[in-house]
């Protein structure tokens, strides 16, 4: 089972790219094992990404990576 990194950025101040790469930089990250609980720590499924998952829901957007 792999270990995921979670990023939960707040989208709800983001005016322009400056704001973006802010919160990104900001982000509150948390590890998950397994995608059964990155669906439950994100609310929903996640989207197939090039090099991970990612999703919004709200004002917040997930973004995980899988770690070695």
């Amino acid at each position: 089972m792999y270990t995921y990194e979670v990023k939960k950025i707040n989208l709800s101040k983001v005016n322009n790219l400056d704001e973006y790469w802010d919160a990104v930089n900001k982000a509150q990250i948390k590890y998950c094992k397994g995608l059964k609980e990155v669906k439950e720590y994100c609310g929903g499924k996640l989207h197939r990404e090039r090099c991970g998952y990612a999703g919004i829901n709200g004002n917040i957007e997930y973004v995980a990576i899988r770690c070695e």
